[in-house]
């Protein structure tokens, strides 16, 4: 038989009925998903230890530790690489490289981040004494 009733109307069918557990469940995941974006926005997923020091490796091998507590311009491989430390963040600044990927790297501050320039056989890398929270993010 249809949805019609005896007096001919319609009769309205209700498949779920909305209970205050819904609710709640529904305010809990709204929660959480923005303290998630929150967090990643905020940059508080990565390590919160104090980060100090750059390593610069040359050809596998240890060069220099770089103190980012200060701010300065250091030249490297004799002038043909210049890195700059400000704010405690380092970049490459200038680069006698061909495609000049290690300058468009740009900024980096946290743990395990790193710039690497292949033509050089450069690699400079901040670490911590501390293991990271955060091991890798992908994009």
């Amino acid at each position: 038989m249809s949805n019609l009733q005896k007096d001919g109307s319609k009769q309205r069918v209700e498949l779920y009925k909305i209970t205050p557990f819904d609710i709640v469940l529904v305010i809990f995941i709204l929660l959480l998903a923005t303290g998630i974006i929150l967090r990643a926005k905020l940059g508080l997923n990565w390590q919160s230890a104090e980060v100090t020091k750059a390593s610069v490796y040359h050809n596998g091998k240890l060069n220099r530790r770089l103190d980012l507590s200060k701010d300065q311009e250091i030249v490297l491989l004799d002038g043909k690489m210049l890195v700059e430390i400000k704010g405690k963040k380092i970049r490459v600044k200038k680069s006698e490289c061909p495609r000049q990927v290690c300058v468009n790297i740009g900024w980096i501050q946290h743990t395990g981040e790193n710039i690497i320039c292949v033509p050089f056989k450069t690699l400079i890398e901040i670490k911590s004494g501390v293991a990271p929270v955060v091991d890798a993010v992908v994009y």
